[in-house]
């Protein structure tokens, strides 16, 4: 067996200067990268170029220089998320505002046909996969039916049940954002391949920490949002094969998306241009998708291997440390998680608030501030299938450290010995 080259999170934080600042005067210790990643000093390099310096008209509107340069650039940054995905072509890589606009689209522009109206979602879903094709389902499009959660993990039994000849469209999280593990996608796209339904793979939580291969997984799209790499705000990507793409109705068409509107009978009636010019309406956040290539360069600079196997071995000392508190219990499966890189606890005695703790995290540790994301983490389903309100959720990106992880550990342990005293 290979061996795993060592990571050094220090080298890794470095580049990211919020990680010195201090809150309300204290040191910030951020454990709350499920939510959204700190943003590097070569992300906000090039978003602050992308303003100050061609921060004109773009998108194959003009043709002047300045915005051929500047189309140059945004071209760039999609063939560099074409190669993060081992993605064949570059135009198969369509840029949205966020995971949470590339469900929409395909929840809104997938044609289903009489035979083929259901779409299968996991019940572990962020509500940015369950709630548009909820969605779809009270307009008429479709019927939506949910995978049951066995043991932490995704019940792949349940899901082959679930899966027939009336299944058009099967939605899932690659690695859930409560439950962490890993969806063994390729087995999943087997499946839906043999079963006739496509495949779309919300891959959000998933590439923080590891790396899709859109060749191999069995997937006809997948999503994934810049905030949660480390990139900018308001940028995702859609990905799908030219023929699925062009499948699609235009969601949400305008500008840029047609290649004329000709008059048939008195009435104009669009020429959609092809995937990805018919579904980026609009001009296009091109800073958004510069920063975007900014962060998955970074990310390309760690040795992949090694970065996943710290991340994992955060996970592992975490889960150690919370077995130790008998005030709290570990959601999901240990094993799953591990495969993640984040986890879940939920309160087991009655002197334990979650809303309570999250404060004592903010006020009462001298002069540290750790961030945790307390509540339902939009996993409402998921939630209320495992008979919990919410939880509290501590997730790691590659600049985490150990000495954070016994640091939350110990802030754990005495606010719970002062809750039973």
């Amino acid at each position: 067996m290979k061996a795993v080259a060592a990571f050094d999170p220090a080298v890794a934080r470095a580049g990211f200067p919020a990680l010195e600042r201090r809150v309300a005067g204290k040191k910030l210790i951020y454990l709350d990268n499920a939510c959204t990643a700190l943003k590097s000093s070569r992300v906000a390099a090039s978003l602050a170029e992308a303003h100050e310096l061609w921060g004109a008209c773009g998108g194959r509107r003009s043709t002047h220089l300045l915005a051929q340069e500047i189309e140059q650039r945004y071209q760039s940054a999609r063939k560099s998320v074409a190669r993060f995905l081992n993605a064949e072509r570059e135009g198969d890589v369509v840029f949205t505002s966020g995971t949470t606009e590339a469900v929409n689209l395909v929840a809104r522009g997938f044609v289903f046909d009489g035979a083929r109206r259901e779409v299968v979602v996991g019940a572990w879903e962020h509500n940015s996969v369950l709630l548009p094709f909820l969605e779809a389902e009270a307009r008429g499009a479709c019927a939506v039916r949910v995978c049951p959660v066995k043991d932490g993990r995704l019940d792949l039994d349940a899901l082959e049940g679930l899966i027939t000849d009336k299944t058009a469209l099967v939605a899932l999280a690659r690695s859930s954002n409560v439950l962490g593990g890993v969806l063994p996608a390729a087995q999943v796209g087997r499946l839906c391949r043999r079963k006739g339904a496509k495949l779309f793979l919300d891959d959000a939580q998933f590439l923080s920490s590891h790396r899709e291969d859109v060749r191999a997984c069995g997937a006809d799209f997948v999503a994934f949002s810049a905030h949660k790499l480390g990139g900018p705000f308001g940028v995702g990507v859609l990905w799908g094969e030219d023929r699925a793409m062009n499948a699609l109705r235009p969601a949400a068409p305008g500008g840029g998306t047609v290649k004329e509107v000709v008059l048939e009978g008195g009435r104009p009636v669009p020429r959609w241009l092809d995937s990805p010019m018919r579904h980026e309406a609009g001009v296009p956040n091109i800073p958004g998708a510069v920063g975007l290539a900014a962060a998955i360069e970074l990310l390309g600079s760690w040795d992949p291997g090694a970065a996943r196997a710290h991340v994992s071995g955060l996970v592992e000392r975490l889960l150690a440390g919370l077995g130790k508190v008998s005030e709290v219990a570990v959601v999901g499966d240990p094993a799953a998680l591990m495969e993640g890189s984040l986890a879940a606890f939920a309160p087991v005695h009655p002197s334990f608030s979650i809303k309570d703790f999250n404060l004592y995290l903010n006020h009462e540790l001298g002069e540290r501030f750790v961030a945790v994301r307390a509540g339902d983490h939009c996993a409402h389903l998921l939630h209320a299938s495992l008979g919990l309100k919410e939880t509290l959720r501590v997730s790691f990106f590659a600049y985490n450290t150990a000495e954070e992880v016994d640091l939350f550990l110990d802030a754990l342990k005495s606010y719970a010995a002062e809750a039973r005293s």
